[in-house]
């Protein structure tokens, strides 16, 4: 296996930032993932919550949703984050985000992202909850998803 470099052919890319996360997931029913979607993240400013698309088909990059400091959809969208998890669910095309750490607090929400409808919903944990956390680990196994470690204190 080697590394290759490739380089967008957008105008327009993600800012740098540190401890986002970058998820594969599918916009087509019948395909593999070809698409990667970028959520989150800290850019030296301020928390990020904007969600990118990279199409590896085209090596284009595409803002779905640009970065909010919480407008009327508050209550579903997530707020800004970095260290959060991210896993993706196959069968159903969404991007689960769990945790991070937003503007002085540790989180410990659930939210989903749907690649095809771009919508967010936000989730309750079937029994406890995880305690707040940021900086941790995360993989999905059949319909469940697993986090270990992590940092609860800033």
């Amino acid at each position: 296996a080697s590394w290759e470099l490739v380089a967008s052919t957008s105008e327009h890319t993600p800012t740098a930032r540190t401890a986002a996360t970058l998820s594969a997931a599918s916009l087509s029913e019948s395909a593999r993932p070809l698409e990667l979607f970028l959520f989150g993240g800290h850019d030296d400013e301020s928390c990020l919550n904007e969600v990118w698309l990279f199409d590896t088909r085209t090596a284009a990059w595409t803002m779905l949703l640009p970065h909010t400091a919480q407008a009327a959809d508050a209550s579903v969208r997530p707020d800004g984050r970095f260290g959060h998890s991210a896993i993706t669910h196959n069968s159903s095309s969404e991007l689960f985000i769990f945790g991070g750490y937003a503007d002085d607090n540790i989180l410990n929400d659930v939210l989903s992202f749907s690649v095809r409808t771009r919508q967010w919903t936000r989730h309750e944990c079937a029994g406890a909850s995880p305690s707040p956390r940021y900086g941790h680990a995360a993989c999905r196994v059949a319909e469940s998803m697993y986090v270990f470690g992590g940092r609860s204190v800033g």
